[in-house]
């Protein structure tokens, strides 16, 4: 990197100029024995940048992926992409206030491409670009009990590699890809000893053009605990209310077929401050996922555990 790259990274992250976080950590899923070939470790890097004397936030994060669980794998188990680089950037400060109303849209994009494997005639994702709008608002119904809105929507534009979605020879690009996940209705309490309750209807729905399309409704629950002065606890939980995805391959034996994969979570996030500056972040949660194909047939759920250890510096 060139003398004046550095000097310009330098001055950005100023401290007179900006304040801002920046965090390091890692995420890993861990599958049970029949599907331990989706193990994979996710070591990332994140964190804002903030104007100083301005509302104006840019949030950041980039994560890469490997699966190493494919590692086990042997022959045509082993035919999928196993490497993932994301980056994610969004753009937030503007509140419009009426009354108890308040909006605080945010806006940004994900982008990831994939490893491909060239011995494989399958499809594979090679790239994609989603762009995301968070229209997140907030009613305040008392001074301890407001409604909320959050999740985001939007476009997604897709390459895919080796033989498209429809079975053909080349790449293809898809601009009609769709991505949403959203907490429609949320309701949050704050307790007279400043922890919170809160509970929420989750939607999410996803349309992959030529292959497939879901929707789930989700009831979402969790607790917010200050255990101590320095050391928060948020357990939660989530249970599917409905899930239904559709084949939508025109050439598809099971054209218009439609599957269900209700899953349960159960976890908590945690952050301890190890000082002013310096916080230890991380989460855990199991999760358990109906396995069934389009056909109707049925496997044995699928039972992941996640782990997220990470530290936040503030300046």
């Amino acid at each position: 990197m060139s003398k004046k790259i550095i000097l310009l990274l330098a001055s950005i992250l100023s401290v007179g100029a900006f304040a801002h976080t920046i965090e390091f950590g890692f995420e890993n899923e861990q599958y049970d024995s029949k599907y331990n070939t989706s193990d994979v470790f996710m070591p990332y890097v994140s964190g804002s940048i903030t104007p100083k004397n301005s509302a104006l936030k840019l949030d950041f994060k980039y994560l890469y992926q490997d699966q190493y669980g494919k590692e086990r794998a042997e022959g045509t188990n082993a035919r999928f992409k196993t490497k993932r680089d994301r980056f994610e950037m969004f753009v937030s400060g503007y509140k419009y206030n009426n009354g108890n109303f308040t909006l605080s849209p945010k806006v940004g994009f994900r982008y990831e491409q994939w490893d491909i494997n060239d011995n494989s005639s399958s499809s594979q994702a090679k790239r994609t670009l989603g762009l995301r709008f968070f229209p997140d608002m907030t009613y305040k119904l008392s001074d301890t009990t407001n409604l909320y809105l959050s999740g985001f929507t939007g476009p997604v534009f897709a390459e895919v590699d080796k033989k498209s979605r429809l079975g053909e020879v080349g790449s293809e690009t898809y601009n009609s890809d769709w991505y949403q996940e959203v907490q429609l209705l949320g309701i949050r309490h704050r307790l007279p000893n400043k922890d919170s309750v809160w509970a929420s209807i989750y939607n999410e729905y996803k349309y992959s053009e030529d292959s497939s399309e879901y929707i789930r409704w989700q009831l979402r629950i969790g607790y917010n605990w200050n255990a101590t002065s320095k050391l928060a606890i948020n357990p939660f939980a989530r249970f599917d209310l409905h899930y239904n995805e559709e084949d939508i391959k025109k050439n598809s034996k099971t054209y218009k077929d439609t599957r269900d994969k209700n899953e349960t979570r159960l976890g908590t996030t945690f952050n301890y401050k190890i000082d002013p500056t310096l916080t230890f972040v991380g989460e855990v949660y199991w999760q358990t996922a109906m396995q069934e194909a389009y056909n109707g047939s049925s496997s044995p759920d699928k039972d992941r555990m996640f782990y997220k250890l990470g530290l936040r510096k503030s300046f």
